[in-house]
């Protein structure tokens, strides 16, 4: 592993403390600013928010490159939760060298996939999103990205 790479890994394992606090109080806030209550149930039943995010956020208007910034740093938590709460997994980072995710924050290890090895990044998802012509579909988006994680855990057996 070249210097720089071994570098950043560290750097992104030393933070994933603090990136993951921060994500429960920022992802608390996206959904309650989106008008969903009680926001603070996002951080133990993602799913039943899916519908709701969906619908506030399918015309959602960009402005700008920092509006852009903004959803997609929310709407890639709220998919990294979704999914951990889904199939059991964790946030972590990805210290797979040569992998299209090292050094990243992905979601994976899921356990009720009877499968460790899937993982996603939540944010690359949540691009693809955010960079969609209107009207998004988050649920749609979601049920694509469901479609291919269970496809991985079965093929990776």
């Amino acid at each position: 592993m070249k210097p720089e790479d071994s570098e950043l890994l560290e750097k992104r394992k030393d933070g994933l403390n603090e990136f993951y606090e921060g994500l429960i109080p920022t992802l608390v806030e996206f959904v309650g600013s989106m008008g969903i209550q009680p926001a603070h149930e996002v951080l133990k039943n993602a799913g039943m928010f899916a519908s709701y995010l969906d619908s506030a956020l399918q015309n959602m208007a960009i402005a700008d490159h920092d509006d852009r910034t903004w959803l997609m740093l929310r709407v890639g938590q709220f998919i990294g939760e979704y999914f951990v709460q889904k199939y059991s997994g964790c946030w972590y980072v990805n210290d797979i060298e040569n992998s299209r995710y090292f050094a990243r924050y992905v979601v994976g290890k899921f356990a009720s996939l009877n499968n460790m090895t899937p993982m996603l990044d939540p944010f690359q998802i949540a691009q693809v999103f955010v960079d969609s012509p209107v009207p998004r579909k988050l649920e749609g988006l979601l049920n694509e990205v469901d479609v291919e994680l269970i496809q991985m855990s079965h093929a990776e057996k």
